[in-house]
């Protein structure tokens, strides 16, 4: 067990404000344990937890939440700490020669009064030699550590490794308090909105481009929205856009996910001023004319073929630009693009 004492900090900020107060109250009273597996659905909190702790633990001004400002704090938040190691998969796993390197890494003590991190995500991506490599890793520390997994899909992980770590189950968190949070790292309101109400992650945190990638992805969402238009309207220029380098280069980046869900969250916006006269996300004066000149059962359409897109896209046997097309088609002659939004498209269409 491990030891510190004082007052709340960067745990205020925890999208899990109950997690984030037990966590606390386990550094202030040398409770932590050795192992955890903080898991549930993405955008929860879970990887900025992990910092979060880490930070608290090690915190120089030795209170039990991170100041943000020791050389500590700073070198963690920046991933520079050399007592803090992160592992991500390398292609589709977790590797033994992973799992070998946190070892050197660790091999000898830590420096007085640190308290080592090794932060595993998407932990259900470990091989059977790498978890059993960690487990005698687990049982055997040079020095004070705690190990923190992270998945979405608790079910895939390692039951020998489940038995050793303590379960932190992160809840799903309401778009309003996403959008707070984006609002706090100084993103724009609509992009905020559009980042909260996203099925997927995007990453724009503590990179070194991340003012560049935000206005990234604000040209995105305005080149969305104006093919959402096209797209309603059944203009020809719908088809068009597929050839076009902004939305080329995010299918390239493999965000063609991104391109639908915030296509999905611009229809439900239209829907929402044609119900309740009020948008949620978009706040320019265009999309209440837009509007106004659809039905709502056309806008309906529109978001189910978008919904029977974006289910077909995971489907790694179809091409996305024949998925693209057939929803562009399907909304323009007013039907459903498959019966029932499950089939596969027939790959001689693809």
């Amino acid at each position: 067990m491990f030891a510190r004492g004082g007052v709340a900090m960067s745990f205020e900020n925890s999208l899990q404000p109950h997690l984030a107060e037990v966590l606390k109250n386990a550094v202030q009273r040398n409770r932590l344990a050795h192992a955890y597996i903080f898991y549930g659905p993405k955008n929860t909190g879970k990887r900025e937890m992990a910092l979060e702790l880490a930070k608290a633990a090690n915190c120089e001004r030795n209170e039990a939440d991170a100041c943000d400002r020791c050389p500590s704090c700073i070198q963690i938040a920046q991933g520079n700490h050399p007592e803090v190691m992160k592992i991500l998969p390398e292609g589709n796993v977790i590797k033994i020669a992973q799992l070998r390197q946190l070892q050197s890494r660790f091999r000898y003590s830590a420096p007085e009064g640190v308290i080592r991190f090794a932060i595993i995500e998407e932990a259900e991506k470990m091989r059977d030699e790498a978890a059993n490599s960690l487990l005698k890793f687990l049982e055997e520390p040079q020095s004070a550590m705690v190990v923190i997994l992270i998945t979405e899909h608790l079910s895939d992980v390692i039951p020998t490794i489940k038995s050793r770590c303590q379960l932190v189950r992160f809840s799903e968190i309401p778009p309003s308090a996403k959008k707070e949070q984006f609002l706090k790292k100084g993103i724009p309101e609509e992009l905020a909105a559009v980042f909260a109400h996203l099925s997927g992650s995007l990453e724009t945190d503590g990179e070194a481009d991340a003012g560049g990638k935000i206005k990234h992805y604000e040209s995105v969402v305005h080149q969305v929205k104006e093919w959402g238009t096209r797209i309603l309207s059944g203009s020809p220029d719908a088809l068009l856009t597929l050839s076009e380098s902004w939305l080329l280069d995010e299918v390239k980046e493999e965000r063609a996910w991104f391109l639908l869900d915030v296509l999905l969250l611009f229809y439900r916006d239209l829907l929402m001023v044609s119900l309740k006269g009020k948008t949620e996300i978009f706040r320019d004066s265009g999309i209440e004319r837009l509007s106004m000149r659809h039905s709502t059962g056309k806008i309906m359409l529109a978001m189910d073929n978008v919904l029977i897109a974006r289910r077909l896209l995971v489907r790694p046997q179809l091409n996305w630009q024949g998925i693209f097309e057939q929803m562009i088609v399907a909304v323009s002659e007013e039907r459903l693009s498959m019966k029932n939004g499950w089939e596969l498209i027939p790959l001689s269409k693809v």
